[in-house]
């Protein structure tokens, strides 16, 4: 598992040794594959909007999946804006700043998972597509939990609190 820098100093992603790609680039690439979000589409029928047909909802996952790589790139070339904007608590209870945080980012039904490292600074760990709120118990939106807590537990093995001993621990991997 290593750490890749997607934007200076305030956007990473996780690149798990398994994959090809890193996290965000990975998701970005299957969320705008038509043929993976129909299937998707389909085989959980069950949780999708009623009234929503197959095609309308695979043509908004795909606006949506452009409309958060957009967003990320406008914060991030943007020196006014920062990540807070779209990264949010995973825990809608968090009312206080935790070291670690565990983070969501979305746009409709689609969800980015992230680690907060400090201010403006996030580590992008996977994502998931939830069609309603009570679909955390879904086997892929299980999987990308198990994740999440998985790269916490890797980073605080690591010895990783805040920015200062995140960068140190780059530099140490280089």
């Amino acid at each position: 598992m290593n750490i890749i820098s997607i934007f200076a100093d305030q956007l990473f992603a996780f690149h798990y040794d398994h994959e090809t790609h890193n996290e965000l680039h990975r998701l970005l690439a299957l969320w705008t594959d038509t043929a993976y979000l129909y299937q998707f589409v389909k085989q959980n029928r069950a949780d999708t909007p009623q009234k929503v047909s197959i095609s309308t909802l695979v043509n908004q996952l795909l606006d949506n999946a452009n409309e958060i790589d957009d967003a990320i790139n406008e914060i991030t070339t943007n020196p006014e804006r920062c990540l807070e904007e779209f990264f949010k608590p995973l825990n809608d209870h968090e009312l206080h700043i935790i070291e670690l945080s565990r983070q969501k980012g979305r746009k409709n039904y689609l969800r980015l998972y992230a680690i907060r490292i400090d201010k403006n600074c996030f580590v992008i760990t996977g994502g998931t597509i939830k069609f309603h709120y009570k679909n955390k118990d879904r086997p892929h939106t299980q999987i990308e939990m198990l994740k999440i807590e998985r790269c916490r537990d890797f980073l605080k093995g690591n010895n990783v609190f805040d920015a200062d001993s995140f960068f140190e621990f780059l530099n140490e991997q280089l």
